[in-house]
């Protein structure tokens, strides 16, 4: 049975998209990231507890990274294939490093998500800390052990 989205939920959903789809993409790749993004939307706002979330942001992005690591357990070996076929369609763009984006992606979920918000998206951790639904501490520790994984990985 198929439900009609709220005026409410459906300006909510316009108003996040493009930032929830540019994270999922650093989360998941570029093809599943539009997918991650509605399955993440859908479980939000059908749970219990949508109408008496205060921050709908930051509980979507929640939602996402919960939904980007069910797919990661889920399709590894599928997301691998589908990232490799994406590098010749964004081979244009001189600005992305593609050994670093390799390395990133080796990264657990978690220590990703904390990599893309607070470097590509130039966030403090307090902020990254509320759109995982993690504590800033936790934030500095996922970054701490990035940081260390890919010092090792690169040298």
């Amino acid at each position: 049975m198929l439900s009609v989205m709220s005026t409410r939920d459906e300006e909510i959903y316009r108003s996040c998209a493009g930032e929830l789809t540019r994270y999922a993409t650093g989360l998941v790749g570029p093809f599943d990231a539009p997918d991650v993004v509605t399955d993440a939307f859908l479980k939000a706002s059908g749970s219990s507890r949508w109408d008496q979330v205060d921050n709908h942001r930051a509980y979507l992005y929640r939602t996402v990274l919960t939904v980007a690591m069910d797919h990661h357990r889920s399709s590894r070996a599928r997301r691998a294939r589908e990232q490799r076929a994406a590098v010749p369609a964004v081979a244009h763009q001189p600005e992305i490093d593609y050994e670093i984006l390799d390395v990133v992606e080796r990264l657990s979920v978690k220590q990703r998500a904390a990599v893309m918000l607070t470097y590509w998206s130039d966030l403090p951790a307090d902020e990254v800390g509320r759109l995982m639904g993690v504590s800033e501490g936790t934030v500095k520790r996922h970054l701490d052990r990035a940081r260390k994984r890919l010092k090792e990985w690169l040298s």
